[in-house]
């Protein structure tokens, strides 16, 4: 099990996810979390009343504003049940081990309008309370799924007629040149190294942000939300069924 600290983000998963929660702490006297209290009890939650010296051994100095929750394990979604759902756009990380980075990447998802998020089981930073902490609790509210291999996973996405995207600073293409599609992933590579070679080459598509300053790329999350921002642009919503 994990910690996850600070109003806003235990506010959002109690909100959300309660069933995340095996324990709520919360220091003694904290009229700020007197609601939180109520809506935990209301889920079931254990609720503990510690010491701030007690929280803050557990959160290792971080600003827990009083108010901490022991997590259940993350759960993931099957990548066969997010093809099911069909979004129209889904992100896919290769490689970010940076758990802030990943953690924004999931903020900017969710609310950029992508519909589910994959990351590798390995080389990849895990969605720990760091991670969900960083979506600023975007991760209880968009589909996550785990894949033990990245370009099986885009293979799987291609055949239920995906098109695919890697983003990448040496990428040929542009946004602009990009067709129109009822269907969508992009692929964002990790800090340093990019997209790995045999994950590109299950791209359809390499495109590069133009950058125009001195500093010669832009950060892993930075890039990812410019470039899920540019790609919903592309989506062409899909025809309802006829009855």
């Amino acid at each position: 099990m994990s910690l996850v600290y600070g109003l806003n983000p235990v506010r959002e998963v109690v909100a959300t996810s309660p069933g995340m929660i095996a324990t709520l702490y919360v220091t003694r006297g904290l009229r700020a979390a007197e609601p939180l209290i109520d809506d935990a009890r209301r889920y079931g939650i254990a609720v503990e009343t510690v010491d701030s010296g007690a929280l803050d051994r557990m959160s290792a100095g971080g600003n827990h504003q009083g108010v901490a929750a022991r997590t259940k394990p993350f759960e993931f979604r099957a990548i066969e049940d997010v093809i099911q759902a069909a979004p129209a756009l889904v992100v896919v990380l290769d490689g970010i081990t940076d758990p802030q980075n990943v953690g924004a990447i999931i903020r900017s998802t969710e609310v950029l309008g992508g519909g589910a998020l994959i990351l590798p089981k390995d080389r990849s930073a895990a969605v720990s309370p760091t991670v969900v902490r960083a979506s600023s609790g975007a991760a209880v509210h968009l589909p996550v799924a785990q894949v033990v291999n990245v370009t099986r996973g885009l293979e799987q996405l291609k055949a239920a007629g995906y098109w695919i995207v890697g983003l990448d600073a040496a990428g040929t293409s542009g946004f602009q040149q990009l067709p129109t599609s009822e269907r969508w992933v992009i692929v964002i590579g990790g800090e340093g190294r990019g997209i790995r070679p045999l994950v590109a080459r299950a791209c359809d598509f390499m495109v590069g942000i133009p950058v125009r300053g001195r500093v010669a790329s832009l950060n892993a999350a930075a890039a990812a939300a410019i470039g899920i921002h540019e790609l919903a642009k592309k989506v062409v919503p899909q025809a309802p069924e006829s009855l």
